[in-house]
């Protein structure tokens, strides 16, 4: 990388800057930064702010690029054993000058890479804060190669070399994730579609928006175990699962003849149809609240049949690009953009013992168009579903799995990725009315969608839970 490393030695032979950061935590920290190396700016302390959220006691933590020291000197003061690398040599001076030897904080000069089968192992935590800008391809803009590398990329994505990297035997300790700060571009976003057909678990921790820059930190990990239960025919796949059932089992069945969907409608699928039924929680309560489960699942169906179509996965923001044609209709119900038709419904069912509350969740999906009671319902894929069933289960483990060190979900991401993913015009029903009284949607509350029409204000839930 870069065009003109004689100028960066130039450059490097120039005076170090003092820099103040001011961490997640509000912790003030004085930093000697010498030249072509990377200064903490806002993502460092986005990054800080979510590793700070990492459930269980401080661990052992491997940070990529380490750069000036910042994240690893402050995750060794709260505990953690912390190994950094760069394969920056300035960076190495410095991040080892700025620790101040207050925790057990090493460096390493190596590059990604660079790191082979008998490097160290069993970390809890690896992280990143990727290089998110491509390579300039106008060579007037290029930068010495050590800066480049330090904010730019080139070459195979920061993401698929960071679960390389994991996927070595023993790299990552049970129940260990990965934290990356990136940017959400369609290159990132086709990577962690690519991540999800291969096993992995996705959870966006935090999302930034500044002068048309956007960057997330997400957490990557190995989630719910697959090993569904398979049935050739059953009633209802809703009723086969209890509370006895762990969270992430799954039920799942090529014929369904006696489903039902919201208010007892019923749901008989037709050959190529996907019916299934997952534990997303229990036996202690939920974190989130019904309506906000409510709208996980409908993401994590829609979200499923974008990866399992080869599409990229939306993380951040809901752009609805022209390729992908689906939708959310409140409360329960994903349909196809284009015909305003249903493709798949969603019903919760909760148990509840003393301070005990197992919930899972239906989900029935059509391959096929078909008329159901006079109405057109459009389908998925003429040539049916199969391998659907493994994106749906690492989406709902995305949004549902208490992990033991991924932060949980954040309610308020949840309800601005939902709300961008649900229609305008399909939100609450065909031409925005809640039974005969035209509405405009306001805004989503705790329990369910305020409304404001004619007759005033109202709030409205329409999620069926059965007891």
């Amino acid at each position: 990388m870069g065009i003109d490393p004689e100028r960066e030695v130039e450059i490097s032979r120039e005076a170090s800057s003092e820099e103040i950061w001011i961490d997640s935590m509000g912790g003030k920290r004085d930093f000697l930064i010498p030249p072509t190396v990377y200064r903490p700016r806002e993502d460092t302390t986005m990054l800080h702010r979510s590793l700070c959220k990492i459930k269980g006691n401080p661990g052992r933590l491997l940070e990529i690029g380490t750069g000036s020291g910042a994240i690893g000197t402050s995750m060794a003061e709260i505990g953690w054993d912390v190994c950094g690398i760069d394969i920056n040599p300035l960076a190495i001076v410095s991040a080892r000058g700025n620790h101040k030897n207050q925790g057990k904080f090493r460096t390493i000069e190596l590059g990604i890479e660079e790191i082979g089968d008998d490097f160290e192992k069993s970390w809890d935590v690896i992280t990143w804060n990727t290089p998110y800008l491509e390579v300039p391809k106008d060579v007037e803009k290029r930068l010495g190669p050590l800066e480049e590398a330090a904010l730019s990329w080139e070459g195979e994505h920061p993401i698929r070399k960071l679960i390389e990297l994991a996927n070595k035997p023993g790299m990552l300790r049970e129940n260990g994730c990965i934290i990356a700060l990136i940017s959400p571009s369609k290159e990132t976003n086709d990577e962690l579609s690519k991540a999800i057909s291969e096993g992995w678990s996705i959870r966006t921790i935090d999302t930034r928006s500044q002068g048309g820059e956007r960057t997330a930190v997400i957490a990557l990990w190995k989630g719910w175990r697959w090993n569904p239960i398979k049935e050739k025919t059953v009633a209802s796949t809703m009723t086969l699962l209890n509370k006895e059932s762990q969270q992430g089992e799954c039920i799942i069945s090529e014929e369904q003849t006696a489903g039902y969907g919201r208010n007892n409608s019923t749901w008989n699928s037709q050959k190529g149809d996907f019916t299934g039924t997952w534990k997303i929680s229990g036996p202690t309560p939920p974190i989130l609240d019904i309506q906000s489960i409510h709208m996980a699942v409908s993401l994590a169906v829609i979200n499923a049949i974008s990866t399992w179509k080869g599409k990229g996965l939306e993380i951040s923001t809901w752009t609805n690009p022209k390729y992908f044609d689906y939708s959310i209709k409140w409360p329960n119900d994903i349909i196809c953009f284009s015909s305003k038709t249903k493709v798949a419904g969603i019903l919760l069912h909760a148990e509840s013992k003393g301070e005990e509350v197992s919930i899972s969740c239906g989900i029935g999906i059509n391959s096929k168009p078909r008329i159901v009671e006079g109405e057109m319902r459009q389908g998925v894929s003429d040539t049916g579903l199969e391998g659907l069933e493994t994106h749906l289960h690492r989406h709902l483990s995305s949004w549902f799995e208490n992990h033991k060190r991924v932060p949980d979900v954040d309610k308020k991401f949840l309800q601005r990725r939902w709300w961008n993913a649900a229609s305008d015009s399909q939100i609450i029903g065909k031409q925005r009315k809640h039974y005969d009284d035209l509405c405009v949607v306001s805004k989503i509350t705790d329990s369910g969608l305020e409304i404001y029409s004619k007759s005033g204000k109202k709030e409205i839930t329409g999620i069926e839970i059965h007891d």
